[in-house]
C-alpha cells in the first residue's frame, strides 16, 4: 500500500498512578501533568507539540483515565471528542493500546498507530520524528510481515533502572529485528550491555498498523481480546474492569516473533525517580533562581517541584 494512503494517527498514553514520584505525583495527578521545564508546560503537553509537528491534532488520539478528563482538557482543549477515549479505570498499556486499537479499526480499513507514552523527557526533535518517520516507512514496505515496532535508545551509561532489548547485529536502514527483551539487570550486567552494542533501552515507544496489532492481541492476549469486545458490545465499566493489568512488553512483545526496532539517538529520560528529577531540574533550571530575584517574577511552577524534590531528598538523607 502507497505511502500517503496509509493513515497516521498518534495514540498518547496518559496512563500512571503516580506512586513513584509521591508525594509530588498523586493518582489524580501523575507525572505527566508535571511542569518540568522553564516554559511551565507539562510533559503532556509537551508531547502533543512534539508530534504535533509531524501528525496533525485532528490525528491525535489521547487514552486517559476518567479522572483525569480535566487535566487533558485544560492541555488538550481542542482534542476532538472521538479521540478524547477514557479508561474507567487503568489497566496498563496493553489494554490502552488494544483499546485504542478497537476504536480505531472501525474508521478505517487500516491505520499506522505511533503510540506515546505522555511523561517521559525528550531532546532532539528532529531526530525523534525523523526515528518515526523511518518506522512508518517501514511499515509501508513491510506490511505484508505484519511488523510490531519498538523504539530502542543507545544506552549512554550502564543503567539498571531499564530494561534492554537485544537487537541482531545488522538491520536495514536503521531497523533492527530484535532478539530477545531482558530485564533491568545489575550493574556489571548493565556495562557489558553498553559494551556489546547491540542492547538498547526500552524506551516504551511502539508503531504499527492497527490490524498487526490486532491480530497479535487476538493470539496472544485472547483475554484482553475478549474482554474488549465485550466491553464495546455492552459499554460496562465492570467489563473493562475485568481485563488483566499488564504491560504490552508481557501480553504481547515478548510472546511475538515479527518485532523490529528502530535505533533512536534523540536525548531521553523516564525521570522516574526523585534523583533523576532533581538532576534535571537542576540542569533545566540553571540560572533561574537568580533571574527570578533579579526581576522580582514569581517562581514558576517548575521551580517549586524543584525545591520540593530537594527537601524530600534531604529528609531521605536524614
Amino acid at each position: 500500500m502507497p505511502h500517503d494512503r496509509i493513515k497516521v494517527y498518534a495514540i498518547v498514553l496518559v496512563g500512571g498512578k503516580g506512586k513513584r514520584l509521591q508525594p509530588i505525583t498523586t493518582d489524580s495527578r501523575p507525572k505527566a501533568f508535571l511542569p518540568i521545564t522553564k516554559d511551565d508546560k507539562t510533559m503532556f503537553k509537551k508531547t502533543l507539540d512534539r508530534i504535533g509537528k509531524l501528525i496533525p491534532s485532528s490525528d491525535i488520539v489521547i487514552v486517559a483515565n476518567k479522572v483525569h478528563k480535566g487535566l487533558v482538557l485544560k492541555d488538550f482543549p481542542d482534542v476532538a471528542k472521538n479521540n478524547l477515549i477514557l479508561e474507567p479505570i487503568s489497566r496498563n498499556t496493553a489494554p490502552a493500546i488494544a483499546l485504542a486499537a478497537s476504536v480505531l479499526k472501525k474508521r478505517a480499513e487500516d491505520v499506522i498507530m505511533v503510540v506515546l507514552p505522555a511523561d517521559h523527557y525528550i531532546t532532539g526533535d528532529e531526530k525523534y520524528l525523523s526515528a518515526i518517520k523511518k518506522c512508518i516507512d517501514f511499515i509501508n514496505k513491510n506490511g505484508d510481515k505484519e511488523p510490531l515496532l519498538i523504539f530502542g535508545l543507545e544506552p549512554t551509561f550502564p543503567a539498571t533502572g531499564f530494561g534492554y532489548i537485544k537487537v541482531r547485529a545488522r538491520g536495514s536502514g536503521g531497523v533492527y529485528k530484535v532478539e530477545r527483551f531482558v530485564e533491568k539487570p545489575d550493574f556489571n550486567t548493565a556495562k557489558e550491555y553498553v559494551k556489546s552494542g547491540r542492547y538498547l533501552w526500552n524506551s516504551g515507544m511502539f508503531i504499527f498498523k492497527v490490524s498487526s496489532l490486532w491480530k497479535a492481541v487476538e493470539r496472544y492476549a485472547p483475554e484482553i481480546y475478549d474482554g474488549l469486545k465485550l466491553y464495546d458490545t455492552t459499554g460496562s465499566d465492570k467489563a473493562y474492569e475485568k481485563l488483566p493489568e499488564i504491560s504490552i512488553d508481557y501480553a504481547i512483545m515478548e510472546k511475538a516473533e515479527n518485532i523490529y526496532c528502530v535505533k533512536g539517538t534523540y536525548g531521553w529520560q523516564d525521570l522516574g525517580t526523585f534523583k533523576s528529577l532533581h538532576v534535571h531540574l537542576k540542569k533545566e533550571l540553571k540560572g533561574f533562581a537568580k533571574a527570578s530575584k533579579k526581576y522580582k517574577s514569581k517562581p514558576s511552577l517548575s521551580f517549586n517541584i524543584l525545591k520540593a524534590v530537594e527537601k524530600l531528598l534531604k529528609a531521605d538523607n536524614l
